[in-house]
């Protein structure tokens, strides 16, 4: 029985590593059942036994590597009660740190459309949790929102450009955008009182 297992995974893990394999070649909703069960050394029909098609397959693996950005999320950042104990933890350095270049590539042009939606339905719960607000706050799946386009939506861009950016820079600016939002950026207003018009007695 434990036999059979390993080879169900080993044969499970083929076709994953031939779909990273071709992830790097081609955008993903280009890839054939075909291409990807003759990158793996076998036919059609064995890739169906494991899979429905192409598109389960990635829900697979997508849900597989959420899974692990998550569980490192709650293993080794404490629950936060204020800003600054959020800011100390360095939870965004976190996320960083555990996400590879595979979430990237989902992330990038060539990658799922769905996947920033999955992140925000299984992975982004987690995250909040760790903010110092009430899961119970009306609401919440906005904020929800929020975190999820504000900190995925310039993960994605840092990577289209190149990662241009040292990581640690864009949690920085990833933390306050989350925390103070624009205003973290934003010069003092100037005093316009001159160029205001005047007003008749």
């Amino acid at each position: 029985m434990k036999k059979q297992q390993e080879v169900t995974e080993k044969t499970r893990q083929r076709f994953v590593d031939a779909f990273w394999s071709l992830a790097e070649e081609k955008a993903i909703p280009k890839i054939s059942v075909s291409e990807l069960a003759k990158r793996a050394g076998y036919n059609r029909s064995t890739f169906y036994e494991y899979f429905l098609d192409i598109d389960d397959l990635v829900s697979y693996i997508e849900k597989r590597l959420l899974e692990e950005v998550q569980q490192t999320i709650v293993r080794t950042l404490p629950q936060m009660e204020t800003p600054d104990s959020l800011i100390q933890s360095n939870l965004f350095q976190t996320i960083f740190a555990a996400m590879n270049e595979k979430i990237y590539l989902l992330l990038g042009p060539n990658g799922d459309p769905a996947f920033p939606s999955k992140i925000k339905t299984e992975l982004m719960p987690a995250v909040v949790s760790q903010l110092p607000v009430s899961i119970n706050l009306p609401n919440i799946d906005y904020l929800i929102s929020f975190v999820n386009s504000a900190a995925f939506g310039l993960v994605q861009y840092w990577n289209e450009q190149g990662k241009n950016i040292p990581p640690e820079e864009i949690s920085t600016m990833m933390q306050n955008l989350v925390l103070h939002g624009l205003a973290a950026y934003l010069e003092p207003a100037a005093d316009h009182s001159a160029l205001r018009p005047a007003v008749s007695p």
